[in-house]
């Protein structure tokens, strides 16, 4: 096993980067887009709704780590990793326009099975990519620090990210008509963005010296996902992450029908609070990575979890407050998601490396297929519960836009978002009490 804290080269740091901007917009977009679509441009119930995005999750669960195990065994004249970065880029921007293209069948349900079927495809589309290209960071370097650095630029890929895949969507559906043609245009803008950041990835990574060298045991994948669910320190930061993602799905789900219906906004105006959400995301790394030096991971992942937990428990009190008091609102969420979602995936690649000093074993693809399938099958509970949530305050589904709904639908909303979000950071933050990898700023994590 070879080793390495040298300092990674800028331009190989910056084409990581770049890759989960569209990584970021094929992740968020479904989650804040399907549901307005589904429920206000084609007629799908909201339970139905959340059902075709959860549905298909669940293939991830078999699918993610089977990624990451095929690119632990790959040998090509690319590497390990990049064929599922060239194959995977090319056909997420593909699978991207087809979800927001829906034929004219003949109801509401009928409509949502067609999303759900095409989501099944787009979602193991993105198991190509995205399992290898997490994978990719832990090969990077070994040293504690060096992975945040890593991740730092991954969170700065991750804030434009969230401009195309939360500023935009919306903005972009007005300006393309609104209504089915309006979804149509977004996905052909974004799907553009999926494709050409996920590739520049595939691209700009051709020199990367590998760190780690293949392992030649011959571990089935039953075995090694076995030996992974037994290392304690990535059960508990898996469990953290699962829950805190379930409620921010259940959050993203909803966000729009908040600012439409419950605070009586406009989409431009949704556009500009997630706007400065997004760049707030983009520049604040350096700061959490600078905090988490002086106090430690876990520490910086608690704190963040539970000030998120309170910016959403303002949320159902937003109403008659001010533009600033509102925008304020967004900079706190940007900040706060900023530190616990960069630790968890610095303390990943922590738990990685403390499992290759314990066993002697590379296992990244299958850790990196694991977490990424926990990711996704979070996502897809979080649209589930807002469906389900929905349909039960009495929400009404729609081909018309945003048509009126009842005070009990409305207040629903509010009541989603915030309480999903909230109970979900607070249970992160306590589970991540039982992390028990040795978290000292000054040296690397060790058992």
């Amino acid at each position: 096993m070879t080793t390495s804290a040298r300092p990674v080269s800028t331009g190989v740091l910056a084409s990581y980067g770049l890759g989960w901007i569209g990584g970021q917009v094929f992740r968020d977009v479904p989650a804040l887009a399907l549901i307005p679509f589904m429920t206000t441009a084609i007629g799908v119930p909201p339970a139905v709704a959340g059902a075709a995005i959860f549905l298909p999750k669940l293939w991830v669960v078999i699918c993610d780590p089977l990624m990451g195990f095929l690119s632990d065994r790959t040998t090509s004249k690319w590497g390990r990793r990049r064929p599922f970065l060239f194959w995977g880029s090319i056909l997420c921007g593909i699978t991207m326009v087809m979800l927001f293209h829906v034929p004219a069948l003949e109801s509401g349900v009928a409509r949502g099975i067609y999303v759900g079927a095409i989501y099944l495809i787009a979602s193991t589309a993105f198991s190509i990519y995205s399992v290898p290209y997490l994978t990719f960071a832990s090969e990077l370097s070994n040293d504690t620090h060096q992975n945040t650095v890593v991740m730092h630029w991954r969170q700065m890929g991750l804030g434009l990210g969230l401009i195309a895949g939360n500023a935009m969507p919306l903005w972009l559906v007005s300006q393309g008509g609104g209504g089915a043609s309006g979804f149509a245009f977004m996905s052909w803008v974004l799907g553009a963005i999926c494709f050409v950041t996920m590739f520049t990835t595939f691209a700009g990574t051709a020199s990367v010296p590998v760190v780690v060298r293949p392992s030649h045991a011959a571990v089935p994948l039953k075995e090694q996902v076995r030996l992974v669910i037994q290392n304690k320190p990535f059960l508990v930061l898996v469990a953290a992450n699962f829950v805190q993602l379930v409620g921010s799905a259940a959050g993203y789900g909803v966000t729009a029908l908040y600012f439409i219906y419950f605070l009586d906004k406009s989409i431009d105006y949704l556009s500009t609070f997630l706007l400065i959400m997004s760049v707030t995301a983009m520049l604040i790394p350096p700061v959490w990575t600078a905090i988490s030096r002086r106090i430690g991971k876990r520490a910086v992942y608690t704190l963040s979890a539970i000030c998120f937990a309170a910016t959403y428990a303002s949320l159902p009190f937003a109403r008659g407050d001010g533009d600033v008091a509102i925008m304020l609102r967004a900079v706190c969420v940007a900040v706060f998601n900023g530190g616990f979602s960069l630790m968890a995936f610095s303390l990943m690649l922590d738990c990685i490396a403390h499992d290759r000093a314990i066993s002697g074993l590379n296992r990244e693809g299958v850790y990196s297929g694991i977490w990424s399938a926990m990711d996704k099958v979070a996502f897809a509970f979080g649209a589930l519960l807002a469906g389900v949530l929905l349909s039960d305050f009495g929400f009404v589904e729609s081909t018309e836009g945003f048509v009126p709904q009842s005070a009990q639908a409305i207040e629903g909303i509010a009541i989603i978002l915030s309480g999903c979000v909230g109970v979900a950071s607070i249970l992160a933050a306590l589970i991540m009490t039982r992390f028990p990898l040795r978290d000292d700023p000054r040296a690397p994590a060790s058992a």
